[in-house]
């Protein structure tokens, strides 16, 4: 594995997982309500794999990067599409309602919701996909043990 090439994908990761929850908090605040987030979730996983899988060219097995990839390409466009229909029209999700409530009204209402909702959660879409970017990198084929999974 290539460690400068990894790097960089790390990063851009970081940025492509930020860049979605930024979107859905611009969204969030414009509909006054912030349960888009979840929608967002499987968004960003599939920006991620799709920036790693492009960063990953020359680097990784061409059958594992592309295996990685529409893998969780699938799986995050279903979940996304899955929350959206599911909470189209609804009011505010009662779990960030509870959450928002604690902050003061307004601009600091606002900027707790950055933090603890979207920025929170871009982190925590890097972090658990780390492994989906380390997949892509390696350089043998898939094995037996792959095909199984």
């Amino acid at each position: 594995m290539n460690g400068n090439a990894f790097a960089l994908n790390v990063a851009v990761s970081a940025g492509a997982s930020l860049a979605v929850f930024l979107v859905a908090f611009a969204v969030g605040v414009r509909r006054g309500r912030h349960r888009g987030v979840d929608v967002a979730w499987g968004l960003a996983f599939t920006a991620v794999a799709l920036g790693g899988y492009l960063l990953s060219a020359g680097h990784g097995d061409p059958g594992r990067r592309l295996l990685a990839t529409v893998l969780v390409v699938v799986w995050g466009l279903r979940l996304s599409a899955h929350i959206w229909w599911r909470s189209r029209g609804a009011p505010e999700d009662p779990r960030y309602a509870a959450m928002l409530a604690r902050a003061p009204e307004g601009a600091a209402r606002t900027r707790y919701a950055l933090r603890i909702v979207y920025l929170l959660q871009a982190a925590l879409v890097w972090f658990v996909s780390l492994p989906v970017q380390a997949a892509q990198y390696i350089p043998r084929p898939p094995g037996a043990l792959a095909a199984a999974g």
